[in-house]
């Protein structure tokens, strides 16, 4: 019995340890099951998923390849069939075509162009293109970057920028004073230490209206781009060149140097057909206006006011730089006597190897263009600097009197007329008290005598543009039997200029004495007025006196010293600063033009630094006013005066940032907008793809069928 029951406990344990075991197995399997049917679960919405985005990443794919190919053949485009090229141009048409009655076309549409994908219906596109600034048109063939261009094409740096009408810009405006009236910006962003309400820019841009901040003045000293805003002048002043007075083949040739007349200047430059700058630094500094010690009537008219320094090109042709044929850009010997314009003159925004002009002023000097006159003026390419042809001064120097004393014969001397002369050298008459000169003139009544000596060289030579203020010629010399009728004379000799007669003494004198002839505004006035327009044109190296002694008969006369004196002042750079163009209310302007219905044209190829100055421009009928490359001024004023100008775009741009492929490069940036299942897409709906592309045409115009795609990124985003 008891070994029966304990079979049987044993029975049931065993039993309970298998259904223990069958739970375990059970158990697992059902787990397995489980995380099989999860992981399986998991893996079919993914796959889903997968299927999703691979359909999303085909379909931007397919469509930017359809794009890209639309850029290279035109197929495809909106409009005209012609407009199959873009190159990121200014004139309305987008990157596929122009569309009638909506202008230029940026994006490109395509529904329902791509295969359903698993439960979705067909996938559309949108593609969003956009024009790489500085490629195209909108690209210069030469490199153009921040270091050798101005930040903004205007820059106000002590007063307002204020239109009286639109005025367009492309590449930023900055005033340090308010932005009064309408400027459209079509690139590049608006500041304006005070408000600017009615200033309008284009995103991305953005207008900053009392800001409170101001702009550096770049060439200022301790700016890191000082040293790219220094003239070209260097700290001296050049050469003065005199205005031409006649025409070679109808054009008169202006040389680089200082000019100081603003009068000559003005007759010259209306002289001939055209007025030709050649390439060089100018500097124009004139003396007009009657200022004191270095403006004297004799040399520079009668002018009294800051209007007599202004140089007034009326109805003139001016070309300034390297001319060029602006069919072929072909350089030549000089301009035409009736040159197109713009494309006068090698532009330093088409061509590296651009030799053009700079325009220094200094002082108080001015440029007022009147109607009819039509001026191009070409700046030199720099890779590191602007191309600066308009400069205003900022610093310089007072003249101040210099003394060229004591100076005396070095050269030969000799004697002319009757009697003789015993003892007569260079070194006999150089010094009073040092030796002396004996003149017998013999036994006739009346006799004269000529000495001649040459020399009087300064310690350093007196360079041409010097105003001579004053000359003192000292002869010391002792002719007892000389009578008021019969007293001698002196003349001096500068270049080939000589002056009248001088009196030497009205009596005789019986000891050795020293007569001082002064010349002066006011003493021997005529003598004087030829012998400082001689300095003036030629500068001074040397003179030549002529001594003529008179004396009685069988009497003697001796010669102990001619020496000469001279005041003078020397040409110096004046800065604009503290003159009326530096002015306030009221100053005069630097750049001005006739209102109304002026016609003129003006190109300024090159970037136009004049910070302490004033520049109006007036837009008038059938004219065309550019400034190509930026302008950095005092104040800015600009109007339309009247009719209908030519020119409809910017009227100040500075160029975009270009690696220099001109018109035959242009870059895209392309947005690939998926919608998957939807019958459109818009440019609110997610980007799957962005790409950069670059589109070659060789001959620099819109092609498609020979233009070259290559594709520089590639980026799916989702």
């Amino acid at each position: 019995m008891m070994r029966r029951l304990r079979r049987r406990l044993a029975r049931s344990r065993d039993e309970g340890a298998i259904l223990v075991f069958a739970l375990i197995i059970v158990t697992t399997i059902a787990l397995v099951v489980g995380t099989v049917l999860t992981r399986g679960d998991g893996s079919l919405r993914a796959t889903v998923q997968l299927r999703s985005v691979a359909g999303s990443s085909y379909a931007a794919d397919a469509a930017a390849n359809v794009a890209i190919n639309d850029l290279r053949t035109g197929y495809g485009f909106a409009g005209n069939p012609s407009e199959k090229g873009f190159n990121n141009s200014l004139d309305g048409i987008g990157c596929f075509g122009n569309s009638v009655g909506v202008g230029g076309t940026d994006t490109l549409p395509m529904n329902q162009f791509y295969p359903a994908t698993g439960t979705s219906g067909k996938t559309s596109a949108l593609v969003e293109c956009t024009g790489e600034e500085g490629t195209g048109q909108r690209g210069s063939p030469v490199p153009i970057n921040n270091s050798n261009k101005p930040g903004y094409a205007i820059i106000t740096l002590d007063g307002p920028l204020t239109t009286a009408d639109v005025l367009k810009v492309h590449g930023g405006v900055y005033s340090n004073s308010t932005i009064n009236g309408q400027v459209s910006l079509d690139a590049g962003d608006a500041w304006a230490f005070g408000t600017c309400s009615q200033t309008t820019v284009v995103a991305p841009a953005t207008k900053h209206c009392s800001s409170g901040q101001k702009i550096a003045d770049p060439g200022a000293t301790g700016q890191p781009t000082a040293a790219a805003y220094a003239p070209d002048l260097g700290s001296t002043v050049p050469d003065l060149q005199k205005p031409p007075t006649t025409c070679t083949s109808g054009v008169a040739v202006f040389t680089p140097g200082y000019y100081d007349d603003a009068a000559a200047l003005n007759t010259a430059t209306g002289l001939c057909s055209v007025a030709w700058f050649k390439p060089g630094t100018y500097y124009f500094d004139f003396h007009n206006d009657g200022c004191a010690n270095v403006c004297p009537t004799n040399l520079f008219g009668s002018g009294t006011t800051s209007s007599s320094n202004r140089w007034v090109i009326n109805g003139a042709t001016v070309v300034a730089g390297t001319p060029t044929d602006p069919a072929t850009g072909a350089i030549l010997a000089r301009p035409p006597t009736n040159p197109a314009m713009p494309g006068s003159c090698q532009s330093p925004i088409t061509d590296t190897s651009a030799v053009g002009v700079q325009f220094v002023f200094g002082g108080n000097s001015q440029i007022y263009i009147d109607q009819n006159s039509h001026v191009e003026l070409c700046g030199s390419y720099h890779a590191n600097r602007p191309p600066i042809e308009l400069y205003g001064l900022k610093s310089g120097s007072t003249p101040s009197s210099a003394t060229a004393t004591g100076l005396k014969p070095t050269g030969a001397v000799t004697a002319t007329g009757d009697g003789t002369w015993t003892g007569l050298t260079s070194a006999s008459i150089d010094t009073v008290g040092g030796g002396s000169a004996t003149w017998a003139p013999g036994s006739a009544n009346a006799r004269t005598s000529t000495v001649t000596a040459s020399g009087f060289t300064p310690g350093s030579a007196i360079p041409a543009g010097a105003v001579l203020t004053s000359a003192t010629l000292r002869v010391t010399h002792q002719d007892s039997e000389a009578t008021s009728t019969s007293a001698g004379t002196a003349t001096i000799k500068v270049g080939s200029t000589t002056t009248a007669a001088l009196p030497i003494g009205t009596v005789g004198s019986a000891t050795m004495t020293t007569t001082n002839v002064t010349l002066n505004s006011t003493t021997n006035v005529g003598a004087f007025n030829s012998l400082q327009t001689a300095v003036h044109d030629g500068g001074y190296t040397g003179a030549t006196v002529a001594y003529t002694a008179k004396s009685k008969k069988n009497a003697s006369a001796l010669l102990d010293a001619i020496t000469l004196d001279l005041t003078y002042y020397v040409p110096v750079l004046r800065g604009q600063g503290g003159t009326c163009v530096q002015g306030t209310s009221g100053s005069c302007k630097f750049l001005s033009m006739k209102n109304g219905n002026n016609k003129i044209l003006l190109y300024l190829q090159g970037t136009t630094y004049v910070p302490y100055a004033d520049v109006d421009v007036q837009l008038g009928n059938f004219s065309a006013e550019v400034a190509k490359f930026g302008i950095v001024a005092r104040q800015l004023e600009f109007a339309i005066t009247n009719g209908n100008p030519s020119w409809t775009g910017p009227i100040f741009e500075i160029p975009d940032n270009s690696p220099g492929y001109g018109y035959e490069n242009t870059t895209v940036h392309l947005k690939v907008h998926v919608c998957l299942g939807r019958p459109t897409c818009s440019t609110s709906d997610p980007v799957a793809l962005t790409a950069r592309v670059q589109v070659w045409d060789p001959s620099g115009a819109p092609d498609p069928p020979k233009r070259q795609i290559s594709v520089l990124s590639w980026s799916h985003t989702r």
